[in-house]
């Protein structure tokens, strides 16, 4: 019978690869902020890590594999500040801001680096654009701590304004990020602003829904949702 591995030794090596992957991630996410993203390369980024290519490769197939490795990390140290934040306050619309300026303070170090991958956000068939089928999971995640934040807030609205709104916010949100990314302000208070009065203005929206009045308003805002998410609309005979 084949002799199975001590755990202690293979534990030891999953640990051991782990801070080979760290060491080659860091690395490419330096030599992006100093050389640009389109200059690097796989064999720059093994030599600044001062690895194999080969062991760069077995961790990191592309570089847009590191750049989505990026996003997934920025988005798992979201939540887990976010469902702490989350634990103070049931005021939606505070929380909704501190995920907001949560990312932003988790993206400031990259903020060099972002500007270039912005380049791609428009064309949702490239990989590193956050609409696109690569990112799905990430979308769907930071999509989901928003959710999370309002189905566990004291914020009571229609059941299918709530269905649609996380999703919503989360596109308000993107466009402030675009926003942040050529923002040369001091401590981005201009894109602080910007968060302010469009969340001011979102909210109050929020609030006229829940009247019987604003009805008319709110079947616009649907189709308008269906529209960007692909789906088929449908209409009343």
């Amino acid at each position: 019978m084949p002799h199975s591995v001590p755990k202690k030794i293979s534990h030891q090596t999953s640990i051991k690869r782990e801070i080979t992957k760290e060491r080659i991630y860091n690395a490419a996410i330096s030599l992006f902020q100093k050389e640009g993203y389109e200059l690097a390369t796989m064999r720059r980024i093994a030599k600044e890590a001062r690895v194999s290519l080969g062991l760069t490769y077995y961790h990191f197939k592309t570089k847009e594999e590191i750049v989505l490795h990026f996003y997934r990390e920025s988005q798992i140290e979201v939540k887990q500040l976010a469902t702490q934040f989350f634990k103070t306050t049931r005021d939606f619309k505070t929380r909704l801001k501190y995920i907001i300026l949560t990312q932003l303070e988790i993206f400031s170090e990259s903020k060099m680096f972002l500007q270039v991958l912005a380049r791609h956000a428009g064309d949702p068939s490239h990989s590193l654009s956050p609409f696109s089928p690569e990112t799905t999971l990430i979308r769907e995640e930071a999509v989901g701590i928003i959710r999370d934040a309002l189905e566990t807030s004291n914020l009571k609205i229609r059941e299918d304004l709530a269905n649609v709104l996380p999703e919503l916010l989360w596109m308000e949100q993107m466009g402030l990020i675009y926003f942040w990314l050529s923002d040369s302000s001091k401590s981005y208070i201009n894109t602080k602003l910007l968060m302010n009065d469009s969340l001011e203005l979102t909210f109050k929206l929020i609030k006229l829904s829940n009247f019987p009045l604003f009805k008319n308003v709110m079947g616009p805002i649907f189709r308008m949702f269906r529209l960007v998410k692909g789906n088929p609309i449908t209409k009343n005979r």
